[in-house]
């Protein structure tokens, strides 16, 4: 033992170095990972601080608007970047860009160039009550016509080169003169003094020539139709385009429904002398043209009710709100039929529209044409309805045409086989260019939004 604890003291250097070799590795580990823990913790818990503090303060939401309405809204919610912050920018930019020009075209494409009130200065309204009536009632001249001054809606059928068959009076003159050459041709006298042969065939000449005076009109026409094409409606369902001028006093909001019924009937006409085009931009002769004849156009009622007193007048706004006096208008209303409820429920077409529709971007309106067409040119005719404006075919009626008994009034549609064809229109007008025209009365009830009065004088 003495010998041992001898040994140990003389070599004491030795004996400490071996058990610091043998202690401090695992002493080391264990302390490092201690401190690294420590570390680490410490770290961890300031970033989270920081990382707390960054979502609080600045955490920006970018979304992408839909462009479609099959498309979802594009949404991310993140700390601000100013690379992220400039992409949704520019893409931000770029879908404005397109819905600005969208929306352009469709105005452009459903108001049209050409489209402009019939009385400029008299929508949305005027100021002085006297000047307003007095331009009503000549806009109401406009629309019926007078001795000195045919109607506008002469205008528009004489546009697609439409008219009547002649008289029965010029086609009976024409016959009878040709009936008179062929006598003289004869030799004069009666045709009973004529041998049978000779008498059967003047009587086949004579059918001839009728035939041809028909065929000659026909010719010199694209479609057979007038304005009468317009009267007759029922005042109950449909809108009633005036023959005469009526009788008594009539306000700006009255004067407003017959410029939308006559820019619906100019759409309509439209239609007709597109189908009735062909691919040169010239205009077909009846013999060929796919619309044969314009039967009779009706528009669904826009309907104003009965006036109220001047109280309740005074209440709504009365005559110091531009848009004329009485009770607020309704929506135009569709025509009833067979079966069906009252007409102000109205039901949506396939398209999913309503004239009832309160959707803050357009109006529904409803009406019908019926025709006279080839059959085999239907699908043309249907297509041109659509390309000409927001028009929509929601329905058709086909039936048969007795083409002898029509012929027998002077109308003749050529070889083509025809079809009477009552289509059912379903027409959008945009409130995006109605709300610079529309009277306040008629705005108020559409809920169109319109443009200050001060920069708002009207076209």
């Amino acid at each position: 033992m003495s010998g041992f604890l001898g040994w140990l003291k003389s070599n004491i250097l030795i004996v400490v170095f071996c058990v610091l070799i043998i202690v401090l590795p695992p002493a080391g580990f264990v302390g490092s990972s201690m401190w690294n823990a420590s570390i680490k913790k410490k770290v961890e818990e300031k970033l989270s601080t920081k990382k707390r503090a960054v979502d609080g303060v600045a955490r920006v939401r970018y979304t992408l608007p839909p462009i479609s309405p099959d498309e979802q809204p594009f949404e991310l919610s993140r700390p601000p970047n100013a690379v992220v912050t400039a992409f949704f920018a520019d893409k931000r930019a770029e879908r404005q860009s397109m819905i600005e020009s969208v929306v352009k075209r469709a105005v452009l494409f459903n108001k049209k160039e050409d489209r402009e009130v019939l009385l400029p200065g008299l929508f949305p309204g005027m100021d002085d009550d006297r000047e307003e009536r007095r331009r009503v009632k000549e806009m109401a001249r406009l629309i019926a016509g007078d001795d000195e001054t045919p109607s506008v809606y002469d205008g528009l059928f004489a546009s697609i080169n439409a008219g009547e068959p002649l008289k029965p009076e010029d086609v009976a003159r024409r016959v009878v003169d040709a009936y008179r050459a062929a006598l003289d041709r004869q030799g004069g006298g009666d045709i009973g003094s004529l041998p049978p042969e000779e008498q059967e065939t003047i009587r086949k000449q004579m059918k001839a020539q009728r035939l041809s005076v028909y065929a000659r009109r026909a010719g010199e026409l694209s479609v057979y139709g007038s304005k009468e094409a317009l009267y007759g409606a029922d005042p109950s369902t449909e809108s009633v385009i005036f023959e005469e001028v009526p009788e008594g006093s009539h306000d700006v909001t009255e004067a407003f429904i017959w410029q939308m019924d006559y820019w619906f009937v100019q759409d309509l006409l439209k239609a007709v002398r597109l189908a009735n085009t062909t691919e040169d931009g010239l205009m077909t002769e009846i013999p060929i043209s796919p619309v044969k004849r314009i039967v009779s156009i009706r528009l669904d009622k826009i309907e104003i009710p009965e006036e109220e007193d001047k109280d309740s007048d005074a209440s709504a706004g009365g005559r110091g709100s531009r848009g004329g006096r009485g009770s607020p208008l309704v929506r135009p209303r569709p025509v009833a039929r067979p079966g069906a409820g009252p007409a102000a429920e109205a039901e949506p077409s396939y398209t999913g529209r309503s004239p009832d529709d309160e959707n803050g971007a357009y109006q529904v309106r409803r009406g019908r044409i019926t025709l006279i067409a080839a059959s085999d040119q239907l699908v043309r005719v249907l297509e041109a309805i659509s390309k000409e404006n927001f028009m929509t075919v929601i329905g058709i009626k086909l039936n048969d045409v007795d083409r002898w008994a029509d012929l027998r009034e002077g109308y003749f549609y050529g070889p083509d086989h025809v079809v009477r064809a009552e289509i059912e229109v379903e027409s959008s007008w945009l409130d995006f260019w109605l709300a610079d025209v529309v009277p306040d009365r008629v705005a108020s009830a559409w809920k169109i939004e319109r443009p200050d009065a001060e920069t708002n004088k009207g076209p």
